[in-house]
Parts: C-alpha cells; sequence; structure tokens
C-alpha cells in the first residue's frame, strides 16, 4: 500500500486539486416566451414573456418555428414567397432586410446570430426582436439624421444578450417570488394596467459606460433628463420603452465582473473594427448603412456624439458612483412628447411598409 508520504510532492498537489477544484457552473436560462402577439401588437395581459418556475438549460436555435434557410423554396409566382420575396428561376429569394428568412421568406430571421448554437430565448421572442429591432434602427440609427449605427447596433447587442445568453442566470434574477408579475402603466400609451415581467439584470459598469457614450448624443437620448446618465439610459430603455411588451428590468451595477452582464462595443468615434465582427452582430445591426459600407472612412458618429463620459473605461471602475437616491427615471420625462415621437415613427412604418409592399 502506498501511503500519502510515499507520493511525490507534486501527485500529492494534483490529487488534492482533483478533490478540491469545484466544477465548471453552466449558465441556466430565467426567462422566456411562448405565445406570439401578431405585427408585435401587444395584448397587455394574456401574451408577455414569462419566468421559469426553476432555470432551465439553454437550447441551440432550431426546431420549432427558427428558420433552417433564407430562401430557396420552389415557387411559381412571388405569391408563392409570401410577398416578401420574389420568384426567381422557381425559387424563392427572400428581402434582405434582416428580418425576413425561411424557404418562402415567411419565417423571421434569426436576430442574435451570435447565440445560434446556445441560447435562452424562443422564437417567439426573435420574432418579437426583429419587429423592436426593426424600430430601434429608426430611432437611434443612421448617422447623417442625428442618430449614430454604433449606438443602434450596441443597443441591438444588449437585447440580444439579455434574452439569448445561455449564462442569463448569471446577470439575471427575478425582481419578486415567482412568476413575478406586476401591473404598470404605459407611459406611452397611457394604458393603467399592463402585465408586466419584472427583472433585475446587472451590469458591467465600463460595458454600461461605453455603451452610453455611443448612444448620448443622439436626437432620442436628449429628449429626457432621464437617459443623461448611462443607466438613465438604458433602464428608460428596459423599462418606459420595454414596458408596452411586457418587460420591466430594473438595471444595476454589479461589482462582481462574473456576475454581470459585459460583451464588445463598438466606440462611435471609431468602429473600423466591425469588419472582422460583421457576421456575429445582430442581423439587422448587420444592415445599417454604415456598417455595410465596404469605405472605413464613414465608420464614426459625428465627433459631439463621442465624448466619454466614464474616462477610458479602465482602471478598476473607480470612477463610476453609485448613489443611494439617484435621479428618478421619470425626472423630465414628457409623456406628450416620446408620445408623439414613437406616434410618428408607427404611422411612418405603416405608411412605409404599405409603399414597399406596392
Amino acid at each position: 500500500m502506498i501511503t500519502r508520504r510515499q507520493l511525490p510532492k507534486g501527485l500529492v498537489l494534483l490529487a488534492l486539486a482533483a478533490v478540491y477544484t469545484p466544477a465548471s457552473v453552466d449558465g441556466k436560462c430565467v426567462m422566456t416566451q411562448t405565445c406570439v402577439n401578431p405585427d408585435n401588437v401587444p395584448d397587455y395581459d394574456k401574451c408577455i414573456p414569462e419566468a421559469h418556475p426553476e432555470p432551465q438549460e439553454p437550447q441551440a436555435m432550431t426546431g420549432g418555428n427558427w428558420p433552417r434557410v433564407v430562401g430557396g423554396g420552389k415557387c411559381i409566382s412571388d405569391a408563392d414567397c409570401s410577398d416578401k420575396g420574389r420568384c426567381l428561376d422557381s425559387a424563392c429569394v427572400c428581402r434582405q432586410d434582416g428580418m425576413t428568412a425561411g424557404p418562402f421568406c415567411d419565417q423571421f430571421a434569426i436576430q442574435c446570430p451570435a447565440y445560434t448554437a446556445s441560447a435562452c430565448c424562443s422564437w417567439q421572442q426573435n420574432q418579437a426582436m426583429a419587429e423592436n429591432f426593426k424600430l430601434l434602427a429608426s430611432v437611434f440609427a443612421k448617422n447623417s439624421a442625428g442618430g449614430c449605427d454604433a449606438c443602434a447596433a450596441n443597443l441591438m447587442k444588449l437585447w440580444c444578450g439579455l434574452v439569448c445568453s445561455p449564462e442569463q442566470d448569471q446577470f439575471m434574477q427575478l425582481a419578486h417570488a415567482w412568476p413575478s408579475t406586476r401591473y404598470r402603466p404605459d407611459p406611452l400609451t397611457g394604458n393603467e394596467r399592463v402585465k408586466v415581467l419584472e427583472l433585475v439584470v446587472a451590469l458591467d459598469k465600463d460595458f454600461t459606460c461605453a455603451v452610453f457614450d455611443s448612444c448620448k448624443n443622439t436626437a432620442m437620448a436628449s429628449m429626457a433628463a432621464a437617459m443623461k446618465s448611462s443607466l438613465g439610459f438604458l433602464n428608460y430603455q428596459m423599462q418606459v420603452g420595454a414596458v408596452g411588451h411586457g418587460e420591466y428590468m430594473t438595471m444595476q451595477f454589479n461589482a462582481s465582473r462574473d456576475r454581470s452582464f459585459d460583451t464588445s462595443v463598438l466606440k462611435c468615434s471609431n468602429y473600423s473594427n466591425v469588419a472582422t465582427m460583421r457576421a456575429t452582430l445582430p442581423t439587422q445591426a448587420q444592415l445599417l448603412e454604415s456598417i455595410v459600407s465596404k469605405s472605413m472612412d464613414d465608420k464614426q458618429c459625428p465627433c459631439g456624439a463621442c465624448r466619454a463620459t466614464c474616462d477610458t473605461h479602465n482602471s478598476g471602475r473607480s470612477h463610476v458612483h453609485v448613489v443611494d437616491n439617484p435621479i428618478s427615471m421619470f425626472a423630465g420625462f414628457s409623456t406628450k412628447l416620446v408620445t408623439a415621437v414613437y406616434g410618428l415613427l408607427v404611422v411612418f412604418l405603416i405608411v412605409w411598409k404599405k409603399w414597399k409592399s406596392r
């Protein structure tokens, strides 16, 4: 019999490491959605995201109504391609709009390709994100019209990460006991009783500041005092902007980087590096004007939009301070103004959609 005293010291250490090294913790899913709101119009009660009673395993984006291909279905006329594509040489060719997929162009394209192999989002959530990303791009994108393509892409990446990341339980938790639903008013529509799933999300400080830097001088971000800070800006998107679709997320900083959401960010002052990572961006972000451009000279937003808020986003992040009584989310918020802007955008999208269908 060989005793521990007889074993070489190196083998003893290896044996102890094998015994005491904790197993790696795999990510789990906190929420999902199993219903669809046609045309992404919320019903305010029946169809909203829902919390899992217990964290679930992430799944690949396959099966169900996840698309396997984009076009290629046999056709005789354009009508066989769901009016979202053309029938060329007896095969459907879908629109390249970042939303359309399926052999007959009747499905929604995968919005978050970075998570295709393992994701927490359902195909129903993918469909909702497709519609929401279209609106998001119209509000925050286009460098030449008061927006910033880097900002729009970063916000899409944030949504993709929050909804689809296979490590959702590492940065997201229920705000209340399961099922963690409450009723809240929707400032954008005036509806006083909207059922929402309430969640708390921990964000990395540097990531939050970098996203804010890319968005803070866009036309939309200048509309309310509540959007003048990094957390205020993102909370506005995840609360005021999302409550009508059944979600209410409270964003906060977490001292532990391992327990907070973080991902790469496109810098608005120069995002020419996007050329090497474009395929991993959200599908609609890949089609933004300056991102799809082959030129490197247009991959920057107006200079005034790129002054850093949080220094250079390094050195321990001690420059970001969290106060006990922050400014209210609705400070400076004008319901009439924001409702009017969103209303005009909706009207524009409806008119544009009808014009495109001619």
